[in-house]
């Protein structure tokens, strides 16, 4: 798992934590040429170079992305991943229009000194992983569904920073359309 470092405006940084991201490389190579398929067939382009997009649309005006910390945010709101610099940044973004995230819980670590990096990490990925079945109903590894962490990191913990953010995302890597917390993950 790699660490990016997330540099709070106040100094402070935070670290993501990790992805969990199940690996289902036959139902998404059945999927990517299906649809593969269905563009030659229709004549017209997919949504990018093997970018995957699922949901449905629904059109509207140009949409701009509104530059958000990422600490600001709240489960609900969709984004895009943060660039590598600037981490704590996002665009934050209508969840209808094609984005990579969409947060689905914040919750709070409870330990009153910095525990370290490996158990900081793994009180996160069960917290993210119970809210992640309360949400869909299913194991991270059985959905199409996945999720990444946005865990304190020992700086930002000596300053009181105890939030874990959890962050739905697709496992092939593709974009989601449409809130994924309205509607059970496919499996």
């Amino acid at each position: 798992m790699s660490q990016h470092p997330a540099q709070r405006p106040s100094g402070r940084v935070r670290a993501v934590a990790g992805v969990y991201r199940a690996r289902k490389a036959s139902k998404v190579l059945c999927t990517t040429s299906a649809l593969a398929l269905a563009a030659v067939l229709a004549g017209c382009g997919g949504p990018g170079d093997a970018e995957e997009v699922v949901g449905a649309s629904t059109p509207s005006p140009a949409v701009s992305a509104e530059a958000t910390s990422i600490f600001q945010l709240s489960p609900g709101q969709c984004f895009d991943r943060p660039a590598a610099e600037g981490l704590y940044e996002v665009a934050v973004v209508p969840c209808e229009v094609a984005h990579d995230l969409e947060m689905y819980a914040l919750f709070q670590l409870d330990d009153p000194a910095w525990p370290g990096e490996s158990a900081v990490h793994q009180q996160a990925d069960q917290g993210c992983r119970e809210q992640f079945v309360s949400l869909t109903g299913t194991e991270p590894a059985q959905s199409d569904l996945g999720y990444t962490m946005y865990t304190p990191s020992e700086g930002s913990w000596s300053e009181g920073d105890r939030q874990v953010q959890c962050a739905l995302q697709l496992n092939s890597g593709g974009r989601m359309i449409g809130s994924q917390m309205a509607a059970p993950a496919a499996g």
